[in-house]
């Protein structure tokens, strides 16, 4: 009884799994139906009657039709075989065929992804037939009315384009002939010729507003500005060569330039050549300006020539004063100094420089006087001479305030020397106030090299031609030496004192001490001998291992007694 139970079972199932299977399967090709038919959902349809309506005739005729017959063959026979392929697969699926259920749905998915692609190439093809149609007729009545904007300005305003009329109403009759033309080609249906022969018309049409929008003001500047301004440069160029004015440029040879270029400018007017005659126009303009430039150049330097001659000339004859009396202070100090800094060469050389510019000065003159002079020319010699005469100046005040304090200097360094004479006196005399048996050799050594120093600058302060630079090297040098004489004497003298101090001090320890007594025997002999710190320290010594600070306290004691202010 189990078993038929469990073949029941098994038999439900597989029944109900192909029942579900076939449900499925039914679905599926119900969802492929709904993309068949929207693959062509009438749109393509309407678009094709529309267009047939336009009346079409040559390329564009041609392309519709194909894109018509394109239609047609997907419609009829793609689309069409979907359908009785979605009708075989359905009784497929009855008959539980369901691989090939499943093999055919994928065949007909690729099949509606490859109709439907076709249809959107179609559709595009179909409308850009339809774009063409409506682009080339915009396109067409927008340049009817540039051109006729173009003509109206040309025919109420025909005086502002001189010799130019003819042309611009060949290329206006030229124009509308070709806008006709193209008129009846789109027409006609052909569209897609009319959009060929549109380009090139648009281009003329272009070229036509250009030469109207720039021609006015070329011509106006060729016609009527030019010619008065060549008159006016002719007449002003000869009334001023009449006063003798010179200039930097060959002004008769540029009014000739210009003359020459506006007779080509009536030619490209006449020729249309607008972009030749702007540039020509530009080029010309620049040239007159430029020849303007140098007249009024020449107008203003002339003024301020004569503003600034008598100023300049006073500002020479100042500077070459200054120059020669400094050159004879110069040459009186080079009588009792070494100058060391070539002031008496710069001097000289600034005076050549002066001369120089005098010289120049005097030139420009001469050309004013015989009306060789260009102004202009003769005013940048001024600013660079005024600028030059500056400079020259400041050098003079400077070796004016190097050489101004030369007696001073010698004044003061006199001083010194006596200053030192005396320093050196007080300290042999202090050193001698001690009666000390003698002096060490390096001190005595070092003394009579302070002395003839000493006697070396009095020697140089005493020659009829001093150099002030190498005496204060000296003055440096000798106060360093007096400075260390001056502690070298001090150290001779305290070392002394000190030794006799501790001599004194040592007395009380020499009978009871043998080392003491040596001390004091090696301590004289040594302060016989002049070295007197070593003979201190001998002592020191001693005295400092029978009583720790002895020294110290001899120390204390001895400058006690001494004046700070020995030397």
């Amino acid at each position: 009884m189990m078993w038929i139970i469990v073949v029941l079972i098994v038999v439900v199932v597989i029944v109900g799994g192909i029942w579900g299977l076939q449900r499925f399967n039914a679905s599926k090709l119900h969802q492929l139906d709904q993309e068949v038919e929207k693959v062509d959902n009438g749109e393509l349809r309407g678009l094709i009657r529309t267009i047939a309506n336009l009346g079409l005739a040559g390329e564009s005729l041609r392309a519709f039709t194909k894109s018509q017959r394109d239609y047609q063959h997907v419609v009829e026979n793609e689309l069409a075989g979907l359908q009785t392929a979605l009708l075989d697969v359905d009784l497929e699926n009855k008959q539980f065929q369901f691989v090939k259920v499943r093999q055919s749905q994928q065949a007909i998915q690729a099949a509606i992804i490859d109709a439907d692609a076709k249809l959107t190439k179609i559709k595009k093809s179909l409308t850009a037939i339809q774009t063409a149609e409506v682009a080339v007729r915009d396109q067409l009545k927008t340049l009817r009315s540039d051109y006729q904007t173009a003509r109206k300005t040309i025919l109420a305003k025909s005086y502002a384009f001189d010799t130019a009329l003819p042309a611009l109403e060949a290329e206006l009759q030229t124009i509308a002939t070709r806008l006709h033309e193209v008129a009846t080609v789109s027409e006609s249906g052909d569209h897609a010729a009319a959009s060929e022969q549109m380009d090139g018309l648009t281009v003329s049409v272009s070229t036509l507003q250009d030469e109207v929008a720039r021609l006015p003001k070329l011509v106006n500047t060729v016609v009527n500005e030019f010619p008065g301004q060549l008159e006016e440069l002719d007449s002003g160029f000869h009334e001023l060569a009449a006063q003798h004015f010179v200039f930097t440029q060959d002004v008769p040879a540029g009014i000739a330039d210009a003359q020459a270029a506006v007779k080509l400018a009536h030619d490209q007017i006449t020729d249309l050549k607008v972009d030749d005659l702007a540039d020509n126009v530009a080029a010309t303009a620049e040239n007159i300006d430029g020849l303007y430039a140098t007249m009024e150049k020449e107008l203003n330097a002339k003024t301020a020539v004569q503003q600034q001659t008598g100023d300049l000339r006073q500002f020479i004859a100042h500077a070459q004063k200054q120059n020669h009396t400094l050159l004879l202070e110069l040459d009186h100090l080079n009588q009792s100094y070494t100058l060391t800094h070539n002031e008496e060469q710069t001097a000289e050389s600034l005076r050549d420089q002066l001369d120089g510019i005098a010289e120049s000065f005097t030139d420009s003159q001469h050309q004013i006087q015989d009306n060789t002079a260009i102004y202009s020319e003769v005013l940048s010699f001024y600013n660079q001479t005024r600028n030059d005469l500056h400079a020259i100046e400041t050098q003079h005040q400077a070796i004016n305030a190097g050489v101004s304090d030369l007696q001073a200097r010698e004044h003061q360094a006199v001083a010194s020397a006596e200053d030192f004479a005396n320093a050196v006196r007080d300290i042999k005399y202090e050193v001698s106030r001690h009666q000390l048996p003698g002096l060490p050799r390096p001190y005595l050594d070092f003394f009579n090299v302070v002395t003839k120093e000493l006697k070396q600058l009095e020697n140089d302060l005493n020659q009829v031609k001093i150099n002030l630079d190498d005496i204060a090297k000296s003055l440096i040098k000798i106060g360093e030496d007096i400075d260390q004489l001056k502690d070298q004497s001090r150290t001779v003298v305290d070392s002394a004192g000190m030794c006799e101090q501790l001599l004194q001090y040592a007395n009380r320890y020499k009978t009871t001490h043998a080392e003491v007594e040596s001390a004091v025997t090696q301590a004289k002999d040594l302060y016989q001998h002049y070295n007197y710190s070593q003979a201190a320290d001998v002592i020191a010594s001693a005295l400092e291992k029978v009583e720790p600070g002895a020294y110290q306290k001899v120390e204390n004691d001895y400058l006690k007694s001494q004046s700070a202010a020995l030397f």
